[in-house]
């Protein structure tokens, strides 16, 4: 039993989270519903409730994650995330090292069980949306397996929109006690819930019976059946992890906080950029005085003509002004660059959630033939139509550039050499 060691129950984005290794980053969308506990024949899944969506469709030639497993290696995943700052989580070559980070069994059936599942997450497309927000792929499209058979991989990347709101919304968990109940799935989730649900200031939280069932029953279970099972794991949670008090009714069941304040320490700090990486504000041709609040960024307005010099004049010599600065909200990519034979146009968000590039046939920007792409979670024509193998090639260039189409789009490039310096062509046709 492990009484010493108790995770702060905080709001999304506190900064008073405990940085040590006792804990383990969850994200808080997942902590409120239950993944599968089985593999669907459909290979789809999906659950809605309590405010979060999640879909998980199974890799080609696998099966969906599932079970106590999939729960415990995606915690891994985004806690290894969150902790280093980057978007690339590597896990090494030998599952053996991934269970002993697990507090699991290295070795025999556990392990082959563990690798098992670890395949079926790195192949699967998992998207999540919470709150009322996007639907987010959990991993990027440059982390799936580029071949149709599937097998274990060194490293995987996260989205890196998931991986912000991930630090918005962690939850830290008690390593000890998720080892504690490793080997309950519904155990698993429910401790999950409520240390990211339960009120700290003495309140009471009571879902009725047929919440909890939306939340964490499995796609068979009759009520009956799921109630006894969330009462045995109710006992084991309180056992592992005595900080709540609960009262089982007809109706409902209520928790409540059964001792004092979280202790409080610092989340790490993710890595900060080097100076030198951090892009120059655009400035403008003349210098401004140092009182005069410099006026917001807007569109280019063409420059007012300029009268021919008289012939006798002589031409100014040129000034090497530096890189070429981008203040419009959109940039051309020609076939030079990307390989295609489409013209590519980056897009800047303007409040906008979902990522999206348009394609036109030709280097002039026309709506009437412009075919706009969605790149979350999958990429998708919002409208236009490319043929199916345009299409896929498009896509394929997106997946590739998708760093350098997330920094145009957050308004983190201004500098046209250096967009045009970081695009890669279309990989080859048999790319996946």
């Amino acid at each position: 039993m492990n009484v010493a060691a108790a995770p702060p129950i905080a709001p999304a984005g506190d900064s008073t989270l405990p940085a040590s290794a006792d804990y383990v980053w969850h994200h808080r969308a997942f902590c409120r519903i239950a993944l599968p506990v089985r593999a669907s024949s459909k290979g789809v899944w999906q659950r809605e409730a309590a405010g979060v969506t999640v879909t998980m469709e199974a890799g080609e030639g696998s099966a969906l994650p599932t079970g106590r497993f999939a729960r415990l290696l995606l915690m891994h995943l985004f806690d290894q995330a969150l902790r280093h700052g980057d978007a690339v989580v590597e896990i090494g070559d030998d599952p053996a090292a991934v269970a002993e980070r697990l507090g699991s069994d290295p070795g025999g059936v556990k392990l082959r069980e563990l690798q098992d599942q670890m395949i079926r997450l790195l192949a699967a497309r998992i998207t999540v949306a919470w709150d009322g927000g996007p639907s987010l792929s959990v991993f990027d499209a440059r982390g799936r397996a580029r071949s149709a058979a599937p097998g274990w991989r060194s490293s995987i990347r996260i989205n890196a929109r998931f991986l912000a709101g991930l630090a918005e919304n962690a939850v830290a968990l008690d390593r000890l006690v998720l080892q504690g109940l490793a080997e309950s799935t519904l155990a698993l989730d429910l401790y999950a819930w409520l240390v990211s649900a339960l009120p700290t200031d003495g309140s009471a939280l009571a879902p009725d019976w047929e919440l909890l069932r939306q939340q964490f029953a499995n796609a068979s279970q009759q009520p009956a059946e799921f109630r006894v099972a969330f009462e045995q794991a109710l006992l084991q949670v309180q056992q592992a992890w005595p900080r709540f008090a609960s009262v089982v009714r007809d109706d409902a069941v209520e928790f409540k906080c059964a001792s004092g304040v979280w202790p409080e320490s610092p989340l790490p700090a993710p890595p900060q950029p080097a100076a030198e990486s951090i892009i120059d504000p655009v400035l403008p041709p003349e210098p401004v005085p140092a009182a005069e609040e410099p006026a917001a960024p807007q569109m280019p307005v063409p420059a007012e003509p300029v009268p021919p010099a008289p012939l006798a004049q002589v031409a100014a010599p040129q000034v090497d002004r530096g890189p070429r600065r981008i203040t419009r909200q959109t940039v051309s990519l020609r076939s030079h660059l990307t390989g295609l034979p489409q013209v590519v146009w980056l897009q800047r968000a303007n409040g906008r959630d979902n990522v999206v590039i348009e394609v036109t046939p030709g280097g002039r920007y026309d709506p009437e033939t412009c075919t706009t792409i969605a790149l979350e979670p999958l990429a998708l024509q919002v409208s236009g139509g490319l043929y199916t193998r345009d299409f896929e090639r498009v896509a394929a260039w997106a997946a590739a550039n998708r760093d350098l189409i997330d920094d145009w789009w957050d308004s983190l490039l201004d500098d046209f050499e250096e967009v045009a310096s970081r695009v890669k062509k279309v990989p080859a046709p048999a790319w996946r």
